[in-house]
């Protein structure tokens, strides 16, 4: 008797390759998704290196010079100095640090929460669906930064506070997205033929449905990250958010507001970073999903 082995065919690296190139065209074809993407990487960049570059650290720590206050934006001061003479600059550089990487923090809790209630409801069904959307609704009939900010006050004040507060707001989102996706997949014929050969839930659904939902959690979160970004400021600004001398956006716009008009270049700053950040994000998650999800392909 001969034995016949067989082998599963393997995908062509050149096919690979293909399929990116044809990703990447479709991406440059908006040139509004390239400015996003460059300037996310721009403010990325400066996230990372903003304690290497500032050029007064010590007002970052906290200290101030009362004889420097308010001066308007110059070459010693090129964004000016606040009530406590500040230089502004500097605080909005490192201020970048605490609002980016807080914003991400949030979106990837909310994503590995979400997720493994969402696989778990939409893989399992039955009763397990039924409680698991059910506390999902609940928490998304309150809206969102409301719910933050309440328990951001239960909590207290802190980077760390805040961004469980907002993260507990954020993960009922992914949780439907992902349920629904695993819903569908869960019929494809592969999953069947897996199960055909005894793969366990888990196995299934990390090797072989998770992978293949990637794509519209990468457009979400995408899009989600200036929105991320935008509460932590708005927690910020009503004061339950980082606490003072760490300097985050909103902390800085919070304290401004009441030297308006007079020294404008206090809140117009720190507004202009929010603002850039947030239209960053939203255009490159706009081309991601022109590239990503083939539903919304214009």
């Amino acid at each position: 008797m001969t034995m016949i082995q067989t082998s599963l065919p393997k995908r062509d690296p050149s096919a690979r390759l293909e399929n990116w190139s044809r990703a990447f065209y479709r991406f440059r074809q908006s040139w509004l998704s390239v400015i996003g993407l460059a300037i996310v990487a721009v403010l990325i960049v400066i996230a990372l290196v903003a304690p290497l570059i500032v050029p007064y650290p010590e007002h970052v720590a906290g200290a101030t010079d009362t004889a420097a206050r308010f001066m308007p934006p110059s070459a010693e001061h090129w964004f000016g100095t606040n009530a406590l003479g500040q230089d502004m600059f500097s605080l909005v550089l490192v201020g970048s640090q605490v609002s980016l990487f807080s914003g991400l923090a949030v979106v990837i809790i909310a994503i590995a929460v979400g997720g493994l209630v969402g696989a778990v409801a939409g893989y399992f069904g039955g009763w397990v669906d039924e409680t698991l959307m059910r506390l999902t609704d609940l928490l998304l009939t309150i809206p969102s930064l409301i719910l933050a900010m309440a328990v951001a006050a239960a909590l207290g004040t802190g980077i760390l506070n805040m961004i469980i507060a907002i993260s507990i707001t954020w993960w009922p989102a992914y949780a439907r997205l992902i349920r629904g996706e695993v819903l569908v997949k869960k019929e494809e014929q592969f999953i069947t033929a897996a199960r055909a050969l005894g793969a366990g839930p888990g196995r299934i659904l990390g090797r072989h449905i998770l992978p293949n939902i990637i794509s519209p959690v990468v457009v979400k979160a995408s899009l989600d990250m200036g929105f991320a970004i935008l509460t932590v400021a708005s927690l910020g600004f009503v004061g339950i958010g980082v606490r003072a001398p760490v300097p985050e956006w909103g902390t800085l716009l919070s304290t401004a507001r009441g030297y308006m008009p007079d020294y404008w270049w206090t809140a117009l700053f720190p507004g202009f970073a929010i603002f850039l950040a947030v239209l960053a994000f939203n255009l490159l998650g706009d081309g991601l999903r022109d590239v990503l999800d083939p539903k919304a392909r214009r």
